[in-house]
Parts: C-alpha cells; sequence; structure tokens
C-alpha cells in the first residue's frame, strides 16, 4: 500500500515524542507536555531544506526571503524537524503555538511550518525593502538574539544550493509534444502566471519565441515533466505538486498547444521525493515513478492507463537514497525504462547503479560503471548513438565545459574518460538531451540561461557531439523550468 500523509510526517521528523505523536486534544494537556531539546543535531535533515526551499519556489519567494528561511532553519534547528524545543517552541523553526503559529501538529508539519515562515517573511521584505535576510528572518523570528542570522549566512547559502539542486533533478524526458519524431523544447515560468512555453523543432532550429501552449501549469515548487502518458505519440506534460498534497496533474499534447490541467493521481511523490516520467512497463503509455531519495531509498511507480495514473505500488525498496542522483531510461533496450543512479562521489566512489525493469518490478541493483559523474557534475540518460538502448552523459558544466559519455553495452556502460565534446555547458546554464533533427540519435542542448537566453545543439554522430549551434536566441530565462 502507498504511504499515507500521516505517515510520511512520521517519517520527517526526527523522533516523535509523546507530545507531538499523540493527538493534542486541545491547546494545553499535550501542547504543554513539550519537551525541551537535549541538543540538536549537528547536521542538517535533506528532506527538511528541500521542503523549505520547494514551498519557497511555490511562493515565488525572492532570494533575499529564500535566504532568510534558510538562516532562520539553521539558527533554530539545524534544518530539522524538531519535536522539542525551548519552552513551547517546536519544529523547524522553533514556531510557538502560543503565539499564534498554529496548534503542534501543524508546526510539526514542515509544509505548514514553511508556509507560515515564508509568507511572513515576504511581507517583512515588502515592508522594509532595506533589510538583510538576517533582518528579514529575525523580523519573523523575534528572537532575543537578533545578529545570529545574517552570521550564518554563508552556511544557509550552502544548504540552500544543496535544496536547489535536489529539486531540479531531471536526467531526461521525451519531449516531442507534437508528435513529429523531433524533440522540441519547453519552458514553464513556475511564477504567478504558471506558463508553458514550446518552440518546436524544424530539425534544424528551434521555431517560436512566446508560442504559449499552456497558460497555468506547473506552479513554483512543483517538479514539471513530460511523457507521452496517453500513448498517443505525443509527449504530454506532468507536475508533481509535491507538497503535503501529493498530487500530479496532466495536460495532453493536441500537437499545438496543452489541454486542460486534470489531475491523475492524488497521492504520489510528496514531499521531498524526487518525481519522474517514463515506461516501466513497456505498454507504450509514460508512467510516473518517484524516488524517496531518504535513508531508506524506496521507489515507487503508478501505471498509466491512459486517463489516469494507478495506485503507488512500490517496486524497489532499495535505491538512490539522499545524495545520489536518480534516472530514468531504458539502458537494455528492451522497451521497458529502468532506474539508473549515479552515486555523485569523488572519483574513487562515482558509481553508477542499474536496477532493470521487469514489467512489474526493478530488478536488483547491479553496478554499470565505476567512474562516472564526479562530484557537481549534472548527469543525463538518452540514446546517444541510435541502438535503442539508453546510454549516460555528463556535463561538467564549468569553465572546461567538457561532456563525457558511456554507451550502454545492455549489461553495462563502456568508456571511462570518453569526452564527445569538449565545450559546451558553462557554469549556470543547464544541459538536456534531445533528438532535435529526428534521426533517432539523442544531441545534447544547453538552456544558458543569464543575459542571453540562448539555446545551443550539439547533433551527435553516434560517436561524438557536434559543436555547439545556436537553435534559439531568447527560449527559457532565469528561474524558469527547462526541458
Amino acid at each position: 500500500m502507498r504511504r499515507t500523509p500521516a505517515a510520511l510526517l512520521a517519517a520527517l521528523c526526527l523522533t516523535i515524542t509523546a507530545a507531538v505523536a499523540a493527538a493534542p486534544p486541545a491547546a494545553s494537556a499535550a501542547q504543554d507536555r513539550i519537551l525541551a531539546c537535549p541538543s540538536i543535531p549537528s547536521g542538517h535533515d535533506p528532506a527538511v531544506t528541500t521542503i523549505v526551499y520547494r514551498v519557497a519556489r511555490g511562493f515565488n519567494a525572492d532570494d533575499k526571503v529564500m535566504l532568510s528561511a534558510f538562516e532562520a532553519g539553521w539558527v533554530e534547528s539545524h534544518m530539522n524537524n524538531l519535536p522539542c524545543g525551548d519552552k513551547t517552541s517546536l519544529g523547524v523553526f522553533q514556531q510557538r503555538w502560543d503565539y499564534g503559529w498554529g496548534t503542534a501538529e501543524q508546526i510539526m508539519d514542515p509544509v505548514y511550518a514553511s508556509t507560515q515562515y515564508v509568507t511572513r517573511a515576504i511581507t517583512c521584505d515588502r515592508n522594509n525593502p532595506g533589510y538583510s535576510a538576517g533582518q528579514v528572518a529575525q523580523c519573523v523570528q523575534r528572537s532575543g538574539f537578533p545578529d545570529r542570522y545574517d552570521q550564518v549566512a554563508a552556511k544557509a547559502r550552502t544548504l540552500l544550493a544543496e535544496a536547489a539542486r535536489t529539486a531540479s533533478i531531471a536526467a531526461g524526458s521525451r519531449t516531442d509534444v507534437n508528435g513529429d519524431g523531433r524533440d522540441d523544447i519547453l519552458t514553464f515560468t513556475q511564477n504567478a502566471s504558471a506558463d508553458v512555453y514550446v518552440a518546436p523543432s524544424t530539425g534544424s532550429a528551434f521555431a517560436g519565441t512566446s508560442v504559449k501552449w499552456h497558460d497555468f501549469f506547473s506552479i513554483g515548487g512543483e517538479t514539471a515533466s513530460t511523457g507521452d502518458v496517453n500513448g498517443d505519440g505525443k509527449d504530454d506534460v506532468v507536475t508533481f505538486a509535491h507538497s503535503n498534497t501529493g498530487d500530479v496533474y496532466v495536460a495532453l499534447s493536441t500537437g499545438t498547444s496543452f489541454g486542460a490541467a486534470q489531475k491523475w493521481h492524488d497521492w504520489f511523490a510528496p514531499g521531498a521525493e524526487i518525481g519522474a516520467v517514463g515506461d516501466v512497463n513497456g505498454d507504450g503509455k509514460a508512467d510516473i515513478i518517484t524516488f524517496t531519495h531518504n535513508p531508506a531509498g524506496d521507489v515507487y511507480v503508478a501505471l498509466s492507463t491512459g486517463t489516469g495514473f494507478g495506485p503507488g505500488v512500490k517496486w524497489h525498496e532499495f535505491f538512490a537514497p539522499f545524495g545520489e542522483y536518480p534516472a530514468v531510461g531504458d539502458v537494455n533496450g528492451d522497451g521497458k525504462a529502468d532506474i539508473i543512479t549515479f552515486t555523485q562521489g569523488p572519483a574513487s566512489a562515482a558509481d553508477v547503479i542499474v536496477a532493470l525493469s521487469t514489467g512489474t518490478s526493478f530488478g536488483a541493483a547491479q553496478k554499470w560503471h565505476d567512474l562516472f559523474a564526479v562530484g557537481a557534475e549534472l548527469p543525463r540518460v538518452g540514446d546517444i548513438n541510435g541502438d535503442g538502448r539508453a546510454d549516460i552523459v555528463t556535463f561538467t558544466c564549468d569553465a572546461d565545459a567538457d561532456v563525457y559519455a558511456a554507451v550502454s553495452t545492455g549489461t553495462g556502460f563502456a568508456g571511462t574518460t570518453v569526452k564527445w565534446n569538449d565545450f559546451f555547458c558553462l557554469a549556470g546554464e543547464f544541459p538536456y538531451l534531445a533528438d532535435a533533427n529526428g534521426d533517432g540519435k539523442d544531441d545534447i542542448v544547453v538552456f544558458t540561461k543569464g543575459a542571453t537566453n540562448d539555446v545551443y545543439v550539439g547533433i551527435s554522430t553516434g560517436t561524438a557531439f557536434l559543436g555547439g549551434a545556436k537553435w534559439h536566441d531568447f527560449f527559457g530565462l532565469n528561474g524558469e523550468a527547462t526541458l
């Protein structure tokens, strides 16, 4: 059976004392039993930082408010959902039920607690535009030690960067939204407008600058993806709401636009989980997959019926725990999407692990490569040589801007330091794979973002990627989710 919202909350808490585990019957008995914390964990809870980030993005919080949330969370709890605190304080931000923050049970919900913090911080920042992030935090928290928030700015930025990277994990999905055999590009504004724009591929460029295909889909904090969920040959858009609703919405492609958003699942990939899309049972319809991305490392699947996603079922019980980079792709060419994870350690521990799909579950995890996508590199999965098996590609996205590939043999990935391009994707840019010219081989695509917002493509020859050519000169702005 799929997890319930209550079970998710229990998993997020470090320890649930009687003060919180018992349903508080009123604002007295249970709440009065809140205990002082004997100590605060030295490290952060990655699930909590991801939730705080997603909630803040959902409210279109600016950089200062976002940083203030991470400063406050680190000072108050080291970004842990504490079931204890000073006097009546609880949770990530050590909010007090007797000061109007909500009930003890509400405060122990990281989504609720983050919402309370962020909405108040946005108001404070609007009323005091000259405040620093730490002063915004103090405005919300009203601490007896007002200077301590700005003092942890460096640590807060590190945690924020980690959460942003986790929330933006996207190792690959098909983007042929008009069904012509060529992958197109999409951008989700993920702001108050929540527009979706598409530039279809002509085979030598991406056409259209501001062609809106949907006017409200995938708000900030959600995970936008693509896949042919109804099996009609055109890729549709999918968004995972996360939060504590776990909704999944779909907008089907008509070939010239996306239809009305429809809820296809009401409890999948909640909280800090990582959602993905792929045809795991080989029936021609893309399904949804979620990686819990925590110490449990569970993987759940909900199969597409063509009009909705079925119940979430556990297909693997330990795969891609936090810190790893999960992906989906048909690596052995049997028509069923498998799961892949990049451990992303240093050179001595940058393994690539695969679990093959049987059509009803994922098999045992197997190491397919022992040195690939080191550290902060950005890995992607796609069929770059056109043999029907998904390969792996990694972008250094730094001053070197190298691109390395290892092709699938069906039982492993071959090649350790095989460079396919020596200048593609600088720091701050977003790389992807797509069969942009429709020749059956995935090419490399990069959204430059920044001041230019260009889109470059490096065509695959089957053994290398050609030099980047500009295919669009204004697409995918800063803050937008591009595919």
